[in-house]
């Protein structure tokens, strides 16, 4: 999501200012705000340019080869192509998402595509800060699974591998504190907590997405310290990954997205989705959600 955050503050920052020149405008923020891009093409549409002063814009399409927005975050492919782009520039408050829907004179909608390479994926697992979003999402789903904030474990590594037919194994290591001897139950079988602090864990699986909202993990396999998982921390995982990745949670925050195409093959993870800001004033029906795909 950062990269659409960088494109959005950029297009809308011009809306601000009020600028002409638009697409060359348009390019320079969007590139001052990355650290390096292969290759770019901007093209913005408004006819009459004045309309841009009135916060309007007909229609924005951007594409973008090799976008590095920090030294670990590489994206081989964006595009981004929005509809009409309508807002009061004297409520523009780019500082949270409600602030920008109060801006909205209509919802702003928009295709995005996304393709990642297995390596730039893996550099970016790297990151201390993806690492430390991670660690916090692992310690939610070990307390929500197994009922007690007393079992933690670290995030040592992790390593993605992709596979064609929307397969990935995932490879991670963590370590778990501790000072007593006590057992636990991981690979399903009893093994000393001193001689097992630390776990290399893989995963195999498929990935499906269900009504273009939910991301599912199908058949899952896995080892732990190369000993076979149990199917209870199998399916547990799995489920845990799905209540994550669910968009319907976005629609509170009057935010409607859709996946409509994820491909992952051998070397790279391709997606694209559909999203919609509604303003502050409207409100999605249930039945206008439906006919979006």
């Amino acid at each position: 999501m950062e990269i659409l955050t960088i494109v959005l503050s950029g297009l809308l920052s011009l809306l601000s200012g009020g600028g002409i020149f638009l697409d060359s405008v348009v390019t320079d923020r969007i590139a001052s705000q990355i650290i390096s891009l292969e290759e770019r093409a901007i093209r913005v549409d408004n006819n009459p340019s004045y309309q841009i002063a009135q916060g309007k814009l007909q229609k924005v399409r951007i594409a973008t080869r090799g976008a590095r927005i920090k030294p670990d975050l590489r994206i081989a492919v964006l595009e981004l192509e929005t509809d009409r782009v309508n807002l009061d520039r004297s409520k523009l408050n780019l500082n949270s998402v409600d602030g920008l829907r109060e801006s909205l004179q209509q919802p702003l909608q928009g295709a995005v595509k996304l393709i990642l390479t297995e390596a730039d994926l893996n550099q970016a697992l790297q990151s201390p800060e993806i690492l430390a979003q991670l660690q916090t999402a692992l310690n939610s789903l070990i307390v929500r699974k197994a009922g007690s904030s007393n079992i933690a474990y670290k995030l040592l590594a992790l390593q993605v591998e992709l596979r064609p037919a929307n397969r990935l194994e995932v490879k991670f290591k963590l370590s778990r504190p501790s000072t007593n001897f006590d057992r636990n139950r991981i690979s399903g079988a009893s093994v000393a907590a001193s001689r097992s602090r630390k776990l290399a864990i893989a995963l195999e699986l498929e990935i499906q997405v269900l009504n273009g909202k939910t991301i599912r993990l199908v058949e899952p396999q896995g080892t732990v310290n190369g000993r076979p998982m149990s199917s209870r921390l199998l399916k547990g995982f799995a489920e845990g990954i799905s209540d994550r990745f669910n968009l319907s949670s976005l629609e509170a925050n009057g935010i409607l997205a859709r996946i409509l195409q994820l491909d992952i093959n051998e070397d790279r993870l391709k997606l694209v989705s559909f999203a919609r800001m509604e303003t502050k004033a409207t409100r999605l029906s249930s039945k206008e959600m439906k006919a979006i795909p």
